[in-house]
């Protein structure tokens, strides 16, 4: 989202980020790994600035410098780097307008509001870019390299990939209805069933949850058997139905069939 500091001054004079400042505070002061740690996590909370040229297309077009923050269109966005003594270019984000003005004191420039899952991508996406990011460049000076913000977004990837959203249908497939509804009536054993939507990342799939019976007095390994034999068996009853979606069952008494159904 980019605004621009001469219309939307006040806003941006309330980016601070406190927290995260003392955080880079203490990780200068002393580096351990609850310092480290602790910077990171506050990283993640962070709102940054970081100037740049801002074009808007127009009905002709062309791209153009935008005027203010409220023109509408495709947006261009040309960040402004940093370069070091080794010729090498850094992103800068700042904490705060206070920051900002270190590097240049006048008002009349774009800017770009961002998160650092933000920047991450915006560095770690492209191996000839930015070769890294330049946190307070003109007064913390926390430099992280490109190297270390590619293992940062590969472990946010895995976490996001690691969890799992349940939700209820929206749309009824009828047909894998129908055929789950006939398995049951077929097999008996089944008490009670529900269907949804589970999704872990970008992928999703079908979970049934099922509550069956169980011979009274029934060992932990006949009930392991039983539920495989009635989990494969409802699975092979139903792939045609599924036009190719994946199918996770559970069973209620399963840890993660408490929690879902």
């Amino acid at each position: 989202m980019s605004e621009n500091t001469e219309n939307k001054k006040i806003r941006l004079d309330e980016i601070e980020n406190p927290a995260l400042v003392y955080a880079m505070y203490e990780m200068k002061d002393k580096k351990t790994k609850e310092t480290e740690a602790k910077f990171i996590s506050e990283l993640r909370r962070a709102t940054f600035i970081t100037p740049a040229v801002v074009e808007v297309k127009g009905e002709d077009g062309e791209f153009r410098v935008a005027e203010d923050s409220s023109q509408k269109g495709e947006t261009r966005i040309q960040f402004m780097m940093l370069q070091n003594d080794k010729k090498e270019r850094f992103l800068p984000a700042f904490t705060s307008m206070e920051e900002v003005r270190k590097w240049r004191k006048e008002d009349h420039f774009q800017t770009v509001i961002c998160n650092f899952d933000q920047y991450i991508n915006i560095v770690a996406s492209d191996a000839e870019g930015p070769r890294g990011l330049a946190i307070d460049p003109y007064g913390s000076n926390i430099l992280l390299s490109r190297e270390l913000l590619e293992g940062l977004k590969s472990a946010i990837d895995e976490r996001n990939n690691s969890q799992v959203f349940i939700a209820d249908l929206k749309e009824h497939p009828e047909e894998l209805e129908d055929a789950l509804r006939d398995f049951f009536n077929e097999d008996g054993t089944v008490e009670q069933a529900y269907l949804q939507l589970m999704r872990r990342g970008n992928d999703v799939s079908y979970l049934l949850i099922v509550d069956n019976e169980f011979p009274e007095n029934a060992s932990e390994d006949e009930v392991k058997s039983i539920r495989k034999n009635l989990f494969d068996n409802i699975a092979e009853k139903i792939k045609p139905a599924l036009n190719g979606r994946p199918l996770s069952i559970a069973g209620f008494s399963d840890e993660f069939g408490k929690k879902s159904g």
